[in-house]
């Protein structure tokens, strides 16, 4: 009993431990900042697959709606797509996401060729050209398959 007594007053004398050591916490803080190393630039490769595929859905539903309209209208693409496609077929042209270029999301469509105004995300040739009637993205940069965005 005395024993008992005497441990028990010993463990009162001394305060409780409470938390962890600071090697601890530097070896959680250590690991933590590995996978953060791992996972930011995976996660960042995603996000700009995500952009491209939502750009390259909305490729599709461009096409398909010009598409639609010149069989509609007995094989005659319209002059415009927003005097054409859009209060008919779409609300609105949807937007082009480039992710990894710093190119705002764009909607409008350009009747160039070429990358030069970087203000409209969709090209849409003007009657002029041989290209006309085809929809294609206004970028000339690479994806994340080393293929050239404008060639989609």
């Amino acid at each position: 009993m005395k024993l008992l007594a005497a441990r028990l007053s010993r463990m009162a004398m001394r305060p409780l431990q409470q938390g962890f050591t600071l090697i601890e916490l530097m070896i959680v803080v250590a690991i933590l900042g590995t996978l953060a190393a791992i996972a930011v630039p995976r996660f960042a490769e995603l996000m700009r697959k995500a952009k491209e595929g939502s750009t390259k859905g909305n490729l599709g539903v461009l096409r398909s709606c010009v598409k639609t309209y010149y069989a509609k209208n007995e094989g005659v693409y319209p002059d415009t797509m927003t005097g054409g496609i859009v209060p008919d077929y779409l609300e609105e042209l949807p937007p082009a996401r480039i992710g990894a270029y710093e190119h705002p999301e764009r909607s409008g469509e350009t009747a160039t060729d070429n990358d030069a105004s970087l203000t409209d995300g969709w090209v849409y040739p003007n009657s002029t050209s041989n290209m006309f009637g085809q929809v294609w993205v206004n970028c000339t940069h690479t994806d994340t398959k080393q293929i050239i965005i404008s060639t989609w």
